[in-house]
C-alpha cells in the first residue's frame, strides 16, 4: 500500500527525469519501490492514460 502523495511523486519523477508520462496505476510500482530502496526491485511502468489537467497539477507540485 502506498500513499497518494508517493504515487504523485513517482509520476513527477518519471516525467521530469525520464520523460515518461504514466497514469497513477502505472506509477504505483515505482512509488512502492522508492519506499523500500534497500531491496532489489524490478518495476513494470505502464499506462499513459492520465488526464492532462491532473498531470499539470501533479507536475506543479500539487496533489490531485
Amino acid at each position: 500500500v502506498v500513499e497518494l502523495e508517493r504515487v504523485s511523486n513517482a509520476i513527477r519523477l518519471l516525467a521530469e527525469r525520464q520523460h515518461i508520462i504514466v497514469e497513477g496505476a502505472g506509477a504505483v510500482a515505482l512509488a512502492a519501490a522508492l519506499e523500500r530502496q534497500n531491496k532489489k526491485t524490478v518495476c513494470i511502468i505502464s499506462g499513459g492514460n492520465i488526464d492532462e489537467n491532473l498531470l499539470i497539477k501533479i507536475l506543479g507540485g500539487g496533489l490531485p
